[in-house]
């Protein structure tokens, strides 16, 4: 399940397969190829505009709901266990029932498990959590923290404030702390970044995530 803000039509076929890739961003490919098989780390991709770093988000969400998505075993819950009416149960209750360690269950596997990614262009997560801030609603907040994998674009385009610097600083240590994954994509510069989100966010992200330069054309300008 992707959440968050929908990638647009423009993106809305992206995967690694239409993925134009070349010697300007093989290790970019490469690194959130990694992430979206591992389901583990995370990603930080620097570059400048139009060089693919959204589709490289687009395709890593895709691929990561569908590897890491649990369904049920064939058959599993049809096959498990023959369930009775509650009156039944009622009335054939024994007493000593709680003691009893063969009553049936399913096995994890044969529960169906939904992957949660959330998606937000950073200018977009900013203006969402002023806006719940007013109604002291944070469950953007907390669904950034605790999804399976957490994905942020565009970082730098938003307005910061002491408001979003720290609520942005809380959401990047949760997940750091957690061991969740993360993929990140910025026009800012390693130094930039740095200025702009301090160096204690930095860190992190060069321990628990592979920090990747792109690069290439403008393919908005220069086109197919």
């Amino acid at each position: 399940m992707i959440r968050g803000i929908s990638f647009g039509r423009m993106f809305a076929d992206a995967t690694f397969d239409s993925y134009e890739v070349s010697s300007f961003n093989r290790k970019a490919y490469e690194a959130c190829r990694r992430v979206a098989e591992s389901g583990t780390g995370g990603v930080v991709l620097i570059g400048p505009g139009g060089v693919g770093k959204t589709h490289l988000l687009a395709a890593l969400a895709r691929a990561f709901e569908q590897r890491h998505s649990v369904a049920p075993e064939e058959g599993a819950l049809v096959d498990a266990v023959e369930i009775p009416s509650a009156s039944e149960l009622i009335r054939t209750a024994d007493p000593d029932l709680a003691e009893d360690d063969s009553i049936p269950s399913l096995a994890p596997e044969e529960f169906e498990r939904d992957v949660v990614v959330e998606y937000w262009p950073m200018l977009e997560l900013a203006a969402r959590l002023r806006s719940a801030a007013l109604t002291t609603d944070s469950t953007i907040s907390e669904d950034c923290c605790t999804c399976d994998l957490l994905i942020l674009d565009d970082l730098g385009h938003e307005k910061t404030t002491d408001f979003i610097m720290q609520e942005f600083g809380r959401i990047v240590d949760w997940r750091y702390r957690e061991m969740l994954p993360i993929a990140i994509a910025t026009n800012l510069t390693a130094d930039k970044i740095i200025r702009e989100y301090g160096e204690h966010t930095y860190s992190r992200w060069s321990e628990s995530c592979e920090i990747v330069e792109v690069s290439g054309e403008d393919r908005r300008i220069s086109g197919p």
